[in-house]
């Protein structure tokens, strides 16, 4: 079963734009915040940037709090969107004492249960089948809550994922699929690597619903993701096929492996997701430019804050990477 996405502007029930605004920020200006301090050797973990994928974030503001979460390594947008704080992910990256788990390489080997963010993987696509025994468990106790797998298109060749989506298929699991396609493994374009670019073919014949998602569009994501929860929740498990583009490298230790992506690129600059709800603010919202810049300015603030704070409560730590 193929759904047709309803691509509404409006108001998602519940929900406010400029929270996708001050999300989308947190977790763009986050990221470039990391990006420097990796640069500078202040930190030791490395970041996989979702820039031009914030919008995907705005998924975790349509689930319920009991829902589970397990993120990709390039999920930061819906870790934050979950509840998971600024504050949480800068003593994971320099392994403060208050750190929940102790301080790790990179933020995704780390979890927040309390809040519904699961530990993932770095083995590609190796969290699904735990996504998947956790939606098991879900089911089993009848609790009303769903799991959200949260992968990359690159993931479609990993057998553990379709080992994953077949038991949870057959056996009707609470469970979302969200695949942030975003056409690249690393360097290699979708072409090169599956014949087609919709990963519905591919996912439905497990007993998969399936949903196309414009993946810049805060409001689409926002809606189908609470499509695909209530699908879930009645037996169906869901897939929301994602589509958006990564507008920067592939990580801070690899920098840009693409070559010949100056076209698509400016393309997909031209659709920023941060830039599309700020235009919705500005001409439905009520808001004037400079409220609007103003949530960028205090995300920015904040961030630059949380850091100091996290400086003084490892201080051996922040600022020395080889200690």
């Amino acid at each position: 079963m193929n759904t047709r996405p309803q691509r509404r502007n409006d108001v998602p029930p519940g929900a406010e734009p400029v929270e996708f605004l001050r999300l989308m920020w947190r977790t763009r200006l986050f990221e470039e915040f990391s990006m420097r301090l990796k640069k500078e050797g202040a930190v030791l973990g490395n970041t996989y940037p979702c820039l031009g994928q914030e919008a995907l974030g705005v998924a975790a503001l349509a689930l319920a709090a009991g829902d589970a979460v397990f993120p990709s390594y390039r999920s930061r947008a819906i870790v934050f969107g979950k509840g998971a704080t600024v504050e949480q992910h800068f003593r994971e990256m320099i392994g403060a004492p208050e750190a929940e788990q102790g301080g790790r390489e990179v933020f995704h080997h780390a979890a927040f249960p309390g809040i519904g963010v699961m530990p993932s993987s770095s083995m590609i696509g190796g969290w699904a089948p735990t996504a998947a025994g956790y939606a098991l468990t879900q089911q089993m106790e009848r609790s009303g809550t769903v799991t959200v797998c949260v992968i990359g298109d690159g993931s479609l060749g990993a057998g553990d994922l379709h080992e994953a989506l077949n038991i949870a298929g057959t056996w009707k699991l609470p469970f979302v699929l969200m695949v942030e396609n975003n056409g690249y493994q690393v360097s290699a374009a979708w072409s090169q690597v599956r014949a087609q670019k919709a990963l519905a073919p591919y996912v439905a014949p497990y007993g998969f619903v399936t949903r196309p998602v414009d993946g810049n569009n805060a409001f689409d994501v926002f809606h189908s993701m609470a499509w695909a929860r209530a699908e879930a929740l009645a037996g169906r498990p869901a897939m929301l096929d994602c589509e958006t583009y990564r507008m920067g490298g592939y990580s801070s230790h690899f920098g840009e492996p693409r070559s010949g992506i100056e076209g698509e690129l400016a393309a997909w600059r031209a659709r920023d997701p941060i830039a599309f709800v700020e235009d919705w603010l500005e001409r439905h919202g009520g808001m004037a430019r400079r409220e609007i810049a103003a949530v960028r300015a205090a995300e920015a603030q904040a961030i630059a804050a949380a850091w100091e704070k996290a400086k003084r409560e490892a201080p051996r730590r922040a600022g020395d990477a080889r200690r």
